[in-house]
């Protein structure tokens, strides 16, 4: 059903709303979904009162203006005031009043055809425009017209029910049925309009009130124009309450109020709403530069924890969650610099990856980076270690059984770990450890590109790109009749060479500063620093366990500090005395903080005990090329 309310005050305005519904009725047919109502009410806080169930209010001149002005939710329509309205009021006027010069008042949508039709009559027409329908406004009109000479005025009611009162001579501008017929068929057209936004409306509220987040917008006039059940929820508000109120009155929570009356982004915000921790953020919503209001999206903090932790678990158990990124591997060293751009550069194409270094030289790490940088990175990261899986296991874990296949197989079956990793990245780890028996499946899998489980009669395809990892040489190995030569050239057509942390000149310290932060945080203790004598200890270790050793090393001396700073005691306490350590070099405990001049007091010290480079750079614990290179970097001749 669709109202349409006519505001019109004047009966014989009221007679032309009813000739034109019924010459509408006549054209179009009478419709059960479309109905009208007239009333008199000049007053717009009336009409809005009284027109709270129109779809369409329909007025004109001053008093559609008024509407507007309001800014009213309902669609107002103007009935237009054409050149032939003017005209027939004027003649009207003038047979009532005789023939005298004639004023025309009123605000200038009702007035704007008479400029261009004052010389059709036969007496003077002047329009005299208004600011607003404001009665002292339509005064102001008419007295200027009178001082003018104008003897009849023209105008809307208000201004010819004041000059009744005052005598001054004074006709109505009357509205044709045929303007009242065209602003019906106008109504009808936003009434249409308004329905398929009410009907948009609903459905923007509906996925609003299905999302889980707290949302709210605001206006430009900080008005809540927006407010979805899960924010009423953790605000503990009825939406009723809050929608078209400021906000400093429905949100009292200062800092969430002051957030979305401002004009700022923020992302991740952690607030306090209603006693409940929420990760908040926030959108200014602009145009042209013009601020049009604020929209505003939180969650309790605990939900997106829970979330996290429940994703993660799934992701975990089933061995598909690659966590770090090239980003992650710390370093400053050339060494590492160069293995991490080769990496990089491998990780844009699919061919099979052998990541060769000793024993905590990070393989995993960098295996899970060339995933996260490859094209397979949304797909599946599943890490394998081949010498953590029984000999008699391997052949089911890596390809799965059918149900029954052997003793103890599930009746359902199970699929390997290939076909987990479909679409995305296998990393074999310690691959040296698969027996010998089980390098011939693995290399039809990676020739065929499929498996066959165990006790099955059909073959699966499976895509993925297999990365392996290994700390023994494998051409021994190939030379002692234990690893197939034919698998070792499949699986190393790219290959990188991890450099032991002894090789990686100057990140030593660097690493165990970030280990030493991240442990100090964990136990909740301050930073714990490095001095410079602590930083020369390090380097002058060779840590034949590299990352891993220097983790471990880092987590007991934040255990151990009870201070601000790791001195070189504190590294000598805990370094094994029995090996590893290099020949010892003097180490200053005072003076310059940076690596660099620490390394060149150094290195002056050791030239000055020593006859020979070659000397100087075996105390060191580098090579003597090294030993030249840093000379020229510290400007040493």
């Amino acid at each position: 059903m669709t109202n349409i309310a006519f505001i019109m005050p004047d009966p014989a305005l009221v007679k032309a709303v009813h000739d034109a519904w019924a010459l509408h009725e006549k054209i179009f047919g009478k419709s059960r979904d479309l109905r009208y109502t007239v009333d008199c009410e000049i007053q717009p806080e009336a009409i809005l009162s009284r027109c709270y169930d129109a779809d369409v209010i329909v007025s004109r001149g001053g008093t559609a203006a008024a509407l507007k002005e309001r800014n009213v939710l309902k669609p107002v329509v103007e009935i237009p005031i054409t050149s032939s309205d003017i005209a027939q009021s004027i003649m009207r006027a003038i047979r009532i009043h005789g023939e005298k010069p004639v004023g025309v008042v009123g605000t200038i949508n009702t007035i704007r055809s008479v400029y261009f039709m004052q010389r059709r009559f036969p007496v003077s027409v002047r329009p005299y425009p208004t600011a607003s329908i404001n009665i002292r406004d339509l005064i102001d009109g008419m007295e200027h017209a009178v001082s003018d000479g104008c003897g009849l005025i023209l105008a809307g009611h208000r201004t010819c029910d004041y000059c009744e009162k005052h005598g001054i001579p004074a006709g109505l501008i009357y509205s044709s049925v045929e303007s009242v017929f065209l602003a019906i068929i106008e109504a009808k057209r936003c009434a249409n309009v308004s329905e398929v936004e009410r009907q948009n409306s609903m459905i923007f509220r509906g996925v609003v009130d299905h999302v889980f987040e707290g949302i709210i917008a605001v206006d430009q006039d900080n008005l809540i124009r927006t407010l979805n059940q899960a924010a009423a929820q953790i605000l503990n508000r009825k939406t009723a309450d809050c929608i078209g109120q400021p906000v400093h009155l429905a949100l009292p929570e200062g800092r969430l109020s002051a957030i979305l009356s401002g004009n700022q982004s923020y992302t991740n915000e952690i607030v306090r709403i209603n006693g409940t921790h929420c990760v908040l953020n926030c959108i200014p919503m602009t145009r042209d530069g013009q601020r049009l209001g604020t929209l505003v999206t939180f969650q309790p903090g605990q939900a997106i924890t829970s979330a996290e932790s429940r994703l993660r678990d799934r992701l975990r158990v089933s061995g598909h969650l690659a966590r770090y990124h090239f980003e992650d591997i710390l370093g400053e060293s050339a060494a590492i610099h160069t293995a991490i751009h080769q990496a990089r550069r491998f990780a844009h194409v699919d061919s099979n990856i052998l990541l060769m270094g000793e024993t905590g030289t990070g393989k995993e790490l960098f295996a899970q980076s060339i995933h996260n940088e490859s094209e397979r990175s949304g797909g599946p990261f599943v890490a394998i270690n081949c010498a953590a899986i029984p000999e008699n296991l391997m052949e089911s874990e890596l390809f799965g059984y059918e149900g029954g296949a052997f003793t103890g197989a599930s009746k359902a079956g199970r699929e390997g770990l290939f076909e987990a990793a479909h679409q995305g990245t296998i990393f074999l780890d310690e691959v040296s450890e698969i027996p010998l028996a089980l390098q011939n499946r693995l290399l039809r899998v990676i020739q065929e590109r499929e498996v066959r489980r165990v006790g099955a009669n059909r073959v699966v395809p499976v895509n993925v790109r297999i990365i392996c990892a290994t700390n023994r040489n494998l051409q021994d190995m190939i030379q002692q009749g234990r690893f197939r030569e034919d698998l070792y050239y499949r699986l190393k057509v790219l290959s990188v060479q991890l450099p032991p942390l002894r090789d990686r000149e100057g990140d030593m310290a660097l690493i165990m500063q970030h280990f030493l932060t991240y442990y100090a945080h964990k136990f909740g203790k301050e930073n714990i620093l490095l001095t410079p004598g602590a930083a020369g200890r390090i380097a002058g270790y060779d840590w034949p366990g590299n990352i891993r050793e220097i983790r471990n090393i880092s987590e007991q001396l934040a255990v151990l500090c009870e201070g601000e700073q790791i001195t070189a005691a504190d590294i000598d306490s805990v370094l094994p005395a029995e090996t590893g350590r290099k020949k010892p070099y003097p180490i200053f405990e005072g003076g310059e903080t940076t690596l660099g001049n620490l390394q060149k007091r150094q290195i002056v010290e050791v030239l000055s005990r020593t006859s020979s480079r070659r000397e100087a750079a075996e105390m060191l614990g580098i090579s003597k090329t090294t030993l030249w290179r840093r000379c020229k970097e510290l400007g040493l001749n």
